[in-house]
């Protein structure tokens, strides 16, 4: 029997927004119905019947004498009479709950049936969940759309249903670099900062490979190709030509060389102790002390000239040059068939972790560099050119089976499906270097099918950031004509009290630019937005790309 033969007919839901009095039998149900869930917390389910529907308000039959008022979370289709199992995403005891349609328990369900027999398909276990998840999706299920994911499952057995479905319903090609980016993005595994951060690493582990089994030559040769393209075309070209490949180093007018380097790192290191400058240009090259002595030793014994490396030590050279540098005197030394001098410098872990500074260097913007215009576009640029230039490297030099190319391939791989994703929604990845510490932000702007805004002209955006102090930070901003409002989600009291206590630095930043703000802070847990990944995913095909000039994140 239907819950609905229970109930008079007609109970207009729309009388609580016609301001019309209800029923009193009507009423007397719905009380009823909110006692009945009363004790029912966030995330278990309710089942009804559906009597009414208008937009995402429902009327649910849940019981003899019960009714339930209450609001559907995302676009599913739904229609009077179904009877279907929710699960509850908000029950604050008021009249009205947010409800999700959960749809495990309705196998049964006669429009699943129906489609699939339409559709000339059986009905297995793997078919109804495939029509499930579909209808969880927002999606079609007519004969061509069931027959098109059918193919899909076929074509990519491994993958998640679910996946598939919603790279089908995203419009992005069903490939196997999109799926194991999808899932990554899903499981919060995508960040591309550690990507990089696996690439600077994978490549000291790739090169240590090749010199041990006997191949130190290919060893040299690939991070000569690294060389010249981190430091730039025309540094290489600078540094060529003249003896020993030292032209290109100038000596500042003025300037006494030390005949012996150990005097220099005596002024830079004060009994042990870094002095004010040496302390800075040691965090510049990302070493200690120890370590800055013993890699001028070692470039050295690998006969790089003494003006190069002092020239280093003052702080006269960038890392981006000395790697030209270096690149020339390897093509030298290749001419010369004494290219296995450099292995011991290149693989000792002071110069990779010099390397891998420069890398990150490059790889990553610092806070100030999110404000500059175009910057972000200028970082996947050459990123996307280093990378490609990196990957034939490895090939060329016989290590196109090593944990390197592992690492370039998933980081390439990541970026493509990023500027897929950017196709449809206004997101992209901030790789972020933060006065010596990384971290990962992502920025996911809002936006509607038809406009840029909503109707009452307001732009929102979700930057969440991986930080190693505060942890996982969310920050949803909305702008409204020259009115910011910000809200932080921290993960404890004391982070809360930290940005609470410097938010007066973003306030004054922003009343420069002709902004006011308005800020509030939430402990997670209390409530917090969804992931970027769980945001993208609800909304729908065709997301307008968001102008760069509408919303002014450089504050």
């Amino acid at each position: 029997m239907r819950l609905s033969s229970l109930f008079t007919q007609g109970s207009q839901l729309h009388t609580e927004n016609g301001g019309k009095e209800l029923p009193a039998a009507l009423e007397r149900n719905l009380n009823n119905g909110l006692r009945e869930i009363a004790g029912k917390t966030q995330g278990q389910s309710v089942t009804g019947e559906v009597i009414e529907k208008n937009g995402s308000d429902i009327l649910l039959a849940i019981g003899k004498d019960q009714l339930l008022r209450a609001r559907l979370d995302g676009n599913i289709s739904i229609e009077p009479g179904q009877l279907m199992t929710f699960a509850i995403l908000k029950n604050a005891g008021g009249s009205k709950v947010l409800l999700s349609p959960l749809f495990a328990n309705t196998a049964n369900d006669p429009n699943i049936s129906r489609a699939l027999q339409m559709a000339g398909l059986p009905e297995t276990a793997a078919t109804v969940k495939m029509v499930q998840i579909m209808m969880q999706e927002g999606m079609s299920i007519d004969k061509n759309s069931l027959a098109q994911m059918m193919r899909l499952m076929g074509q990519n057995p491994q993958a998640g249903l679910e996946t598939l479905v919603q790279l089908n319903r995203l419009g992005l090609p069903v490939t196997e670099n999109n799926i194991f980016q999808m899932e990554a993005y899903k499981n919060l595994e995508h960040q591309m900062t550690e990507g990089l951060r696996d690439i600077a690493d994978a490549l000291g582990e790739t090169f240590t490979q090749m010199v041990s089994s006997g191949n130190a030559e290919e060893g040299v040769a690939l991070y000569r190709e690294i060389f010249t393209f981190l430091a730039g075309e025309a540094d290489m070209e600078s540094a060529s030509g003249g003896t020993g490949g030292a032209q290109g180093v100038p000596v500042q007018e003025g300037t006494a060389l030390k005949p012996d380097i150990s005097e220099l790192f005596s002024e830079i290191l004060s009994e042990g102790k870094e002095t004010a400058f040496g302390k800075e240009l040691l965090e510049s090259l990302g070493l200690s002390g120890k370590e800055f002595s013993s890699l001028a030793d070692q470039m050295l014994k690998a006969g790089v000239p003494k003006e190069l490396v002092r020239q280093l030590a003052s702080g006269e050279l960038p890392v981006k040059e000395l790697l030209g540098r270096l690149g020339s005197l390897i093509r030298d030394s290749e001419l010369a068939g004494e290219s296995r001098d450099f292995a011991p410098l290149l693989g000792g872990k002071e110069f990779h972790a010099l390397l891998k500074n420069e890398m990150s260097k490059q790889w990553m913007l610092t806070p100030e560099e999110v404000a500059g215009e175009k910057k972000v576009e200028e970082l996947y640029q050459r990123l996307n050119g280093q990378l490609g230039r990196l990957s034939r490297a490895l090939e060329q030099n016989s290590a196109s089976d090593t944990p390197a190319a592992k690492a370039v391939s998933n980081m390439s791989g990541s970026i493509d499906f990023m500027n897929q994703l950017n196709q449809l929604f206004t997101y992209v990845q901030l790789p972020l270097k933060m006065q010596g510490k990384d971290a990962n932000g992502e920025l996911y702007v809002y936006t509607n099918k038809k406009n840029l805004a909503k109707k009452d002209g307001e732009v929102s955006a979700l930057l969440h950031l991986d930080m190693e102090s505060l942890g996982s930070v969310d920050v949803h901003v909305a702008l409204r004509d020259s009115k910011v409002s910000t809200k932080f989600y921290l993960r404890d009291d004391s982070a809360l009290d930290l940005i609470a206590s410097h938010i007066d630095l973003l306030n004054e930043r922003l009343n420069k630019r002709g902004y006011s703000m308005s800020a509030s802070f939430v402990k997670k847990g209390e409530e917090g937005p969804e992931t970027v990944m769980e945001e993208i995913l609800k909304q729908g095909k065709n997301i307008s790309v968001l102008s760069g000039n509408s919303f002014d994140a450089r504050a």
